[in-house]
């Protein structure tokens, strides 16, 4: 699976250059609105806490421009070509097959957009014509809505210019009759968007045959519809997106199920558990142009100095405490990659040893509170999102604590892997942690603070990325261009998530109506393996998905269908979501996929994928005892009182 980026033709060079730039211009603007977002929603809470005052009606204007925030980064994202993809058969396919679903995937993401897009506007004319206002200040909510609309439709033409691209490819790469072959899909494509957009979805073949299923069934061949798709390389999004909409309309009516679509995106722009993601995004983006990385990797190597592979060490540490800051396994491995790879290889680590704590240390991303998993589990489970962070608290120190017994034990085995350790320079142990102290104070706020209930989760996001901009603005960070590095790092995942939330909030209205997880509770019932029996199941499918999907796309299609089937064995949401986040982690490093792993060869480039392999199994195999533990002693993501 990967972030794609279509090239364009020539003819079209300068159309797409000032549309790119265009763009830019407007997810800058988003950012920085994201920016204040955080400013004034740090006032209101400074208001609160030492005047018990408030900005009146401030949240309920911050979450509508928080919304156009969002929708303002999802051209430059298009224009990007970012989006998921499953490429484990195409990339074996020959040229000719490639171009052609390319140019297939392509055509049905530019259709989910125009989906979303137009219904989001008759959303924003439906509260028009209602003339529907916010609660304290009456402010209109439709020109919010039609703003959101168009920034969203404004991604068309991006697939438009890719859709050049790859059509394009295709008629400079055959004369004659062979293009047609090639252009089939399109011109498949072509033909259920006009279906879509007409409303006549009863002349697609076997729509009849469809309507007539039991809903259990129809839901199975929706289903298959959709990893078909996936596995022909369509963007994932679209594949969840234009299948969510194709089952609910046949199962329904067309018109029931677009409004679904509008509405459910309009929701989720708008959400404010979801306020949270681009805000702690945005702080891991200040947090590492700011530098912190290094400062926790520089500490944790002067207080693990006398240990054998004390770099190792640091790495797993460094990791974790880099990992609380930006809440995203791909991120820190990508940094510690750069920071910690070249002084490994420079020491003459062994190379399986160096690359395998980084790949494994970057997992820790997603358990260390901050996570986007956590928050991406909140919001598909409707759990609070603080609990989720607190419950995680000991688990990652127990995953922490794993890793370093795991490279113990390595290097226990192969002493040649790393050097010996030498004695702790206390002036520059000292040096380094009050260099790191910046680091800890900004994590110890942001969790101390939703721990003790003195702010709300979106607040103590607000409060993490200020902390972190000022960090990198008082560091002379933000010159030389690294403010718009940020604003590109942000804008890139935004639209990568957020694209993906729209389809898989379709997606997941057609399992609801199709009673998919009492169906699947029923036939797991029917086998009799008990409680744990059940959950040995499940994270046996997680084991299995990881191989070949990225964390995002797991979560998304799977925690809807099975968190319901966990609950009515009684088993507790809070410690589910820990045990979903540690399997979607466990899939970051599982061969032969896994996306630490391939951003780790795209960072190193004389390190062979079977060398990192092979550095990443022992973390496996500690990993599944993590697991283990977690099941037998399920206390530890439920320490907090209130939960137990």
């Amino acid at each position: 699976m990967n972030q794609a980026t279509t090239a364009t033709p020539t003819p079209w060079a300068s159309w797409v250059d000032g549309y790119g730039r265009l763009s830019r211009l407007l997810a800058g603007v988003g950012v920085l609105m994201i920016v204040g977002i955080a400013f004034l929603t740090l006032l209101d809470v400074v208001l609160r806490s030492f005047f018990s005052t408030t900005i009146p009606g401030l949240n309920e204007i911050l979450i509508l421009c928080l919304g156009m925030a969002i929708a303002a980064c999802l051209p430059d994202g298009a224009s990007r070509g970012v989006h998921l993809t499953l490429n484990l058969l195409t990339d074996n396919l020959p040229k000719p097959a490639q171009r052609a679903l390319r140019l297939m995937g392509t055509l049905l993401l530019g259709l989910f957009l125009t989906l979303a897009g137009s219904e989001l506007l008759k959303v924003a004319m439906a509260y028009d014509a209602r003339h529907q206002g916010t609660i304290i200040l009456g402010w209109q909510i439709a020109p919010f809505h039609y703003l959101m609309a168009a920034l969203l439709l404004a991604a068309l033409p991006a697939q438009l210019f890719h859709l050049l691209a790859a059509t394009g490819d295709i008629l400079q790469a055959h004369k004659g009759p062979s293009r047609l072959i090639e252009l089939l899909p399109a011109f498949l494509g072509a033909g259920i968007s006009i279906l879509v957009v007409t409303g006549s979805l009863d002349l697609l073949p076997g729509y009849d045959g469809l309507r007539s299923l039991q809903s259990g069934v129809a839901a199975l061949v929706f289903f298959g519809i959709m990893w078909a798709l996936m596995i022909l390389g369509v963007p994932l999004a679209a594949c969840m997106g234009l299948v969510g909409f194709l089952g609910s309309a046949v199962l329904i009516a067309p018109g029931p199920a677009a409004t679904v679509v509008g509405t459910e995106v309009a929701r989720f722009l708008t959400s404010e558990t979801l306020a949270v993601l681009p805000l702690f995004l945005l702080m891991g983006s200040f947090a590492s142009v700011a530098g912190l990385s290094s400062d926790i990797y520089r500490f944790a190597h002067e207080l693990l100095r006398p240990l054998r592979g004390s770099l190792a060490h640091a790495t797993i540490a460094g990791c974790a405490g880099f990992g609380a800051l930006t809440g995203s396994s791909l991120a820190t491995a990508a940094t510690f990659g750069k920071v910690a790879l070249p002084e490994m290889e420079s020491r003459d680590y062994n190379r399986a040893l160096g690359s395998g704590s980084i790949a494994a240390g970057g997992t820790l991303g997603s358990l260390v509170p901050p996570s986007t998993a956590l928050i991406l589990f909140a919001l598909l489970s409707e759990q609070s999102i603080g609990k989720l962070f607190v419950a995680a608290i000991i688990p990652a120190v127990l995953a922490i604590s794993l890793y370093l017994v795991t490279i113990k034990i390595v290097l226990t085995l192969k002493p040649d892997y790393a050097p010996q350790g030498s004695a702790i320079n206390w002036p520059a142990l000292r040096s380094a942690a009050i260099r790191c102290s910046g680091a800890i104070v900004l994590f110890g706020t942001v969790i101390g603070s939703i721990y003790t209930g003195i702010v709300t989760d979106a607040e103590a996001a607000s409060v993490g990325a200020v902390g972190a901009f000022l960090f990198a603005l008082f560091r002379g960070k933000l010159g030389k261009g690294n403010l718009w590095t940020v604003m590109a790092e942000t804008t890139t995942t935004i639209a990568l998530i957020y694209t993906l939330i729209f389809g898989a909030v379709t997606f997941s209205f057609l399992i609801a109506f199709t009673q998919v997880p009492a169906l699947l509770s029923g036939w797991i019932v029917a086998l009799d393996i008990g409680p744990y029996g059940v959950i040995l199941t499940l994270i046996f499918v997680y084991l299995i998905l990881g191989m070949v999907m990225d964390s995002y796309a797991m979560m998304v299609i799977t925690v809807p269908i099975f968190l319901p089937l966990v609950l009515q064995y009684g088993f507790d949401p809070i410690w589910w979501g820990i045990v979903t986040v540690i399997c979607v982690e466990l899939g970051m490093i599982t061969p032969p996929f896994g996306m630490n792993i391939f951003m780790l060869a795209s960072i190193a480039k004389n390190t062979s994928l079977g060398t990192i392999y092979r550095g990443v199994l022992p973390f496996v195999a500690a990993d599944l005892v993590k697991v283990a533990v977690i099941i037998a002693f399920p206390a530890l993501a439920l320490w907090l009182p209130g939960q137990m």
